[in-house]
This record gives structure tokens, C-alpha cells and sequence, in this order.
């Protein structure tokens, strides 16, 4: 089952409902790009959210969706930001159960104006289209890359010798992932050898068609998030990982750190995958790194796998701010996250090995607010300003 898959890491799902959406997902994106302009995303957009209105009103009327106005019941995390803003600036949002379970779908009357969505209030279509393609690992890199913008070196591959034939001109390390997917599920790191590609290659390939690989670069990995193509905010995630001091074993440094970690950090417990990654690093439990030498033990991210957070939009360099507007100018979407991975992000991205990585079209904004470290960032806010200011997309 989905729940016992260590590729899925803390958020599993379905292999086979993965795989059809992200292998299909890439055709459809293809056709969508090729052949429907506004007009037609718009009438698209229309089309569905009529459907789901009367989705909504026949449901509730057999008595399957039920409206409630308890901002504890809230979906997700995401949901509950926008809804704690939403009451103080006096919107009325409520939440839908469907079969007595919160879903992180809602209702909102914004000025007037009915607003239903899920995950985020996003506009019901996009004058580019972006919203169908964004996703898109490799069609987002297509569009960067079109516009002088960095991103990791390497392609999407389906068939395995290809993709092999590609290993040989990258540097390495290199990572692969498939091309449509979200948070780390069934991604390997660190890859040196065709050994550690055939296996990454063929973990990627349990949840979709397309394989994308690419160049790993060093670095924190830096969520962005933009709203109307103005920067919002720059979150830090780091993956969990031990300082050397020359005498403790990595699972002695990563017992000290459980003791004394921040209680909204998830405790490490060493398993499989930990044990995968330090092999292809080069480490194993026992390993004694030396003093002051920093040693990840995983490359997921984040406080629930061990990791930490931090907010550092004032930090962020003023020209990593401006490549990120123009990043965003490029998608053409009002509601994104740029995963991006840079060594420094307090000096100039010039002469830095750096690039994004990935665009979400529904970014995680609680993580904004509630970081481990840095000053909050009410990033609902701004969802809500873009909301008011754009009725006729809603």
C-alpha cells in the first residue's frame, strides 16, 4: 500500500491513481498549450466552476456535503491561514464536509462576489494558460530557460537508455523525479552511478511515465512565493542533519539532536531511508564525521521529516528578488511557489551555481507564518488583497 511506500515519504498516495494523473497529465498539458487560447481557458474556467456548483448544490441536497463555519475543522494548515485572515478583514468563508470529513475545499463571499475553491483561492483561469503547465517540470524549464532564466541542466526522459545516454554529459551528482508531482515523493538525490540511476529511474517510473533527471546543486532548498508577480516570501527548508564533532557516530549526534530540538520539529527516527541516502553519500550510521563537518541524513525537507525552517525574505538578495518577479512575469500565473536551490542566498546569484527547480501552482502558504526561525510573514494577506483587487476572475 501507498502508506508503507519510503519513496512517498510522510505524504503517500495511491501509485496507480499517481501514475495515471502524472502520465497523462503531460499529454493533456501539451495539447491544452498547443491549442487553446484565452478565449477558450476562459470558457474552460467557466465551464468548470458552473460544474461544480451544481456538484455542490445536488450533493448538499442529498444531504453528502455538509456547509460548516468552524475554522478548527479547517482542511489543512494552508486553510486555516486563510481562513483566520478571511474573518479579520470581515470575509465570510465557510468549510465543506463531504460524508461527515473536512475537505480543504470552501466557500467565501468576498464583497459580495461567491467564491468556491480548493487548497487556495485561485482565479477559475489564467489569460496564458500557465495554470495547465506550471506544474510541469519540464515545460516550466523550457519556459525559463527561454528567457535567460537558471535552472538545472538535464531533460525528461521515458525510456531508461536514454536517459543513461544523458547521465554521461551532466555533472554529477544528478537527481531524478517524475515530471509531474509534489513534495518529494519518489525523488532520489545524489545519484554518481548507473547502478544508482536504474534504481532511481525505475522508483520514479512506479508513479509516472515521464522521468525528468537533472544536475544537483548544493544548497538549502528555498520556497518563493509570488502573488500577482510580486514576492511574497522566502522560506528556508533544510533537511534534517547533524553537525561532526569528531567522536559521536551519526546515530549518537542524531540522538542529541532529538533531545534538543524545537518541539515543533518532528523527531528523526534513522530507517531505510536515511540508510539509502548516507550510502550514496558515502556514510552509514556509524560513520564519526569529523568536527564541524554538516552530514543531511535525508533529502526531504522541512520540520516533519526532522528538518528546520526559516524565513528569510529580508535576507534574500535584491537580484534573486528580481529574477524571481521576472520568473514569475514568464508564468504568467498570479498564484505560484518557486522551489529554488542556491548556495548563498544573501549574495548576488551571479557567479553562483544556482537555478529553480520547480513551480507549484498551490504553494503551502502556512509555512510563511509559522517558520522555526525568522520574523512571520502574513502571506494570506496577500492572497486575499490579489482576491479583492481581481473579482472578474473569480
Amino acid at each position: 500500500m501507498a502508506k508503507q511506500c519510503i519513496h512517498c515519504g510522510n505524504n503517500p498516495v495511491s501509485h496507480f491513481s499517481a501514475w495515471v494523473n502524472n502520465s497523462f497529465g503531460v499529454p493533456a498539458n501539451r495539447l491544452y498549450l498547443a491549442v487553446c487560447g484565452e478565449r477558450e481557458q476562459k470558457i474552460f474556467g467557466y465551464l468548470v466552476k458552473y460544474a461544480f456548483q451544481a456538484f455542490l448544490a445536488s450533493f448538499r441536497s442529498l444531504g453528502l456535503i455538509k456547509i460548516h463555519s468552524d475554522p478548527s475543522y479547517a482542511g489543512t494548515a494552508r486553510g486555516r491561514v486563510l481562513w483566520e485572515e478571511a474573518l479579520r478583514r470581515g470575509i465570510e468563508i465557510k468549510g465543506i464536509k463531504f460524508l461527515g470529513k473536512q475537505t480543504d475545499s470552501y466557500l467565501a463571499n468576498v464583497m459580495g462576489h461567491k467564491i468556491y475553491f480548493s487548497s487556495l483561492p485561485r482565479p477559475i483561469y489564467t489569460r496564458t494558460g500557465s495554470d495547465w503547465w506550471l506544474d510541469d517540470k519540464a515545460i516550466l524549464k523550457e519556459k525559463l530557460l527561454g528567457a535567460g532564466i537558471s535552472v538545472p541542466r538535464g531533460g525528461s526522459f521515458t525510456i531508461y537508455d536514454d536517459c543513461e545516454r544523458a547521465f554521461q554529459t551532466l555533472e554529477k551528482p544528478v537527481i531524478v523525479k517524475p515530471r509531474l508531482g509534489s513534495r518529494g515523493r519518489h525523488t532520489t538525490t545524489h545519484i554518481y552511478t548507473r547502478d544508482q540511476l536504474r534504481k532511481a529511474f525505475d522508483i520514479a517510473k512506479q508513479i509516472s511515465y515521464y522521468v525528468v533527471m537533472e544536475e544537483h546543486i548544493d544548497g538549502s532548498v528555498y520556497r518563493a512565493t509570488m502573488i500577482d508577480g510580486k514576492l511574497a516570501g522566502v522560506l528556508r527548508g533544510d533537511p534534517p542533519r547533524v553537525v561532526g564533532d569528531g567522536v559521536k557516530t551519526i546515530s549518537q549526534l542524531t540522538e542529541d539532536n532529538n533531545r534538543k530540538k524545537h518541539n515543533k520539529v518532528s523527531e528523526i527516527v534513522l530507517d531505510k531511508r536515511h540508510k539509502d541516502f548516507l550510502s550514496r553519500t558515502g556514510g552509514d550510521f556509524d560513520t564519526v564525521p569529523v568536527s564541524g563537518e554538516v552530514v543531511d541524513l535525508l533529502a526531504s525537507i522541512g520540520v516533519g521529516y526532522g528538518g528546520h525552517s526559516a524565513e528569510v525574505t529580508k535576507q534574500t538578495n535584491i537580484e534573486t528578488k528580481k529574477i524571481l518577479e521576472a520568473a514569475a512575469a514568464v508564468v504568467g500565473d498570479p498564484i505560484i511557489g518557486f522551489d529554488f536551490i542556491i548556495p548563498d542566498i544573501e549574495k548576488s546569484p551571479i557567479g553562483q551555481r544556482w537555478g529553480i527547480i520547480e513551480c507549484n501552482s498551490t504553494p503551502f502558504i502556512n509555512l510563511h507564518h509559522d517558520p522555526i526561525e525568522g520574523a512571520p510573514i502574513n502571506v494570506a494577506k496577500y492572497m486575499w488583497d490579489y482576491v479583492e483587487r481581481n473579482l472578474d476572475v473569480y
